[in-house]
């Protein structure tokens, strides 16, 4: 990359927004998040889900991604689980919140206007959400990195998902910034892919995500709960979660397992 692009970009997304970092002691907080300090390894601090989802704080927490899709199979909605691929930067990364979607496709040159559609979504975007981005092209390029990291920070943005490419891994871990990707990549966007919509359905990892739907990540996977139906789905996650701690204790202590498999249909 020549280095007016890399200039261009550092004047787009670090005009009037907060640096963190080690200045901050870095650590990147949400709402309600508890401060990690900076000698701590990075990314095991759980991100508590803002906007729409706020009313379930106290119960995500506890959940994880396979519960969600042991619920959505029985509900015969089975196919909510992104693309194994698509990875946490580090295994103790988690996270889950509203998704807010992109849609990025390949260019074959710089465009007019680069990353427009990039900082339209930061700009816009409200504490507690996730950034799904679909990455419709060939070749994995980044269309993520530290910088986009620090604005999304600065919106208290609960993570990114994307199935296209990451890159500044040091400088996103840096900020404790969920960051889920199909691979590192030191390629940028920058005239090979950009975005062209904002806010619509698209398909991530395989998996259709609506802006709306509940996103949960976590070393496991990522998961797909579509809007209309997250009620529903925590609510039997819950209850799962809790039969699953009583099967838990018992087969611990020596109960056989298919004996407490007809006791509680939990396994």
């Amino acid at each position: 990359m020549s280095f007016k692009f890399n200039e261009m970009r550092r004047k787009l997304f670090t005009c009037g927004v907060p640096l963190l970092g080690a200045a901050a002691g870095g650590a990147f907080l949400s709402s309600g998040c508890e401060i990690q300090k900076k000698s701590k390894p990075a990314g095991n601090i759980s991100l508590p889900s803002g906007g729409i989802y706020a009313k379930y704080n106290d119960k995500l927490p506890k959940l994880f991604t396979a519960v969600l899709q042991d619920v959505m199979d029985v509900m015969n909605v089975r196919d909510q689980c992104m693309d194994p691929q698509i990875r946490p930067l580090l295994p103790g990364m988690r996270t889950w919140g509203e998704a807010i979607t992109i849609y990025l496709e390949a260019v074959n040159e710089v465009p007019k206007e680069p990353f427009q559609m990039e900082m339209e979504l930061i700009d816009n975007s409200k504490p507690g959400q996730i950034i799904i981005a679909q990455a419709d092209a060939p070749k994995l390029s980044a269309f993520w990195g530290g910088l986009l990291t620090n604005a999304a920070a600065g919106h208290k943005v609960a993570g990114v998902i994307t199935d296209g490419g990451v890159r500044d891994y040091d400088e996103i871990l840096e900020l404790n910034f969920p960051a889920f990707c199909a691979g590192l990549t030191p390629y940028d966007s920058l005239g090979r892919m950009d975005g062209k919509k904002k806010n619509v359905p698209i398909v991530c990892g395989g998996v259709k995500v609506a802006p709306g739907d509940l996103i949960f990540a976590d070393v496991v996977g990522v998961v797909v709960v579509p809007q209309d139906i997250v009620d529903q789905v925590i609510a039997k996650a819950w209850e799962k979660v809790q039969g699953e701690s009583t099967v838990r204790e018992e087969l611990r202590s020596g109960a056989g397992v298919e004996k407490t498999f007809k006791k509680y249909h939990v396994l």
